[in-house]
């Protein structure tokens, strides 16, 4: 996890909000952040280096201790229709291609789906600044096998921009996420023409999809446009019946012995 301290402060906005913040920190080349050093429950409380806007109107977000994926914190945004975005470290390599961010993320039990949104920040002081990469539809009410989310950020992100997390305010649904982690994505290296060499056909694909190599595969994920991982196989054979999907597109990740990825995008007619 990370250690930048520095001391905490408290800025008034012109945009009917303040933001929960630290002073300078050193940008970081990885994170990984399940929240448990905090507790519950105050507004606005975000780990050193992080920033917490929150609005007036309401728009707010604490620590929890309500069934986290890793016991015993995981953030809570408030629902009720109220904007709250929780801006994540400063970073060196936000846009080398190199690394991906991934978090677990749930709703309230029984609540109809929820929406949050990923996408980065150019202005910790300035809310309208924050720019969507991946709108996120969240209906799971606990976390489970679809809770974990993946994505990547393209290189046209601005290199002192901010990656963040936004309630957009669009349901009344209270969100929980937790386990957020900045890591590489694994797949470069000396063996990248090999990976580069993997295959997935056909594509667009009916029910079926056959993958060139599996002999260095050790297990398969399949996400979808929102990053909600649909399905896992471990020990994949050649060829991959996914009749069960809905039309559309999706990303299958192939996860290799060497501790390698790969991710390509296929298109389900």
């Amino acid at each position: 996890m990370i250690k930048n301290l520095s001391t905490k402060l408290f800025v008034s906005l012109s945009i009917a909000g303040c933001v929960s913040t630290y002073g300078q920190c050193t940008p970081v080349s990885e994170f990984s952040e399940n929240f448990d050093t905090l507790s519950c429950c105050a507004f606005g409380v975000v780990p050193p280096c992080w920033n917490s806007y929150v609005t007036q109107d309401g728009g707010n977000q604490i620590i929890s201790s309500t069934a986290p994926a890793s016991s015993p914190s995981n953030v809570y945004q408030i629902g009720y229709n109220k904007v709250s975005i929780v801006i994540m470290p400063p970073l060196t390599n936000i846009n080398a291609g190199t690394h991906h961010f991934k978090f677990k993320a749930r709703v309230n039990p029984g609540s109809t789906p929820g929406f949050l949104e990923f996408g980065y920040i150019t202005d910790i002081g300035n809310i309208s600044t924050f720019v969507v990469l991946q709108p996120i539809t969240i209906a799971n009410g606990t976390y489970d096998n679809t809770s974990e989310r993946i994505f990547d950020v393209p290189a046209t992100v601005p290199a002192n921009a901010r990656l963040a997390i936004r309630n957009p305010g669009t349901t009344w649904v209270g969100h929980y996420w937790d386990d957020a982690v900045w890591e590489s994505k694994s797949g470069l290296g000396t063996k990248e023409s090999e990976l580069n060499d993997l295959k997935m056909y056909p594509n667009p694909f009916t029910d079926v999809i056959t993958i060139s190599d599996t002999s260095e595969i050790q297990n398969v994920k399949i996400t979808d446009i929102s990053g909600r991982v649909i399905k896992t196989i471990d020990k994949p054979t050649s060829t991959i019946n996914l009749s069960e999907l809905k039309s559309g597109v999706y990303f299958m990740t192939t996860y290799h012995k060497d501790g390698k990825s790969k991710t390509h995008k296929i298109i389900k007619e």
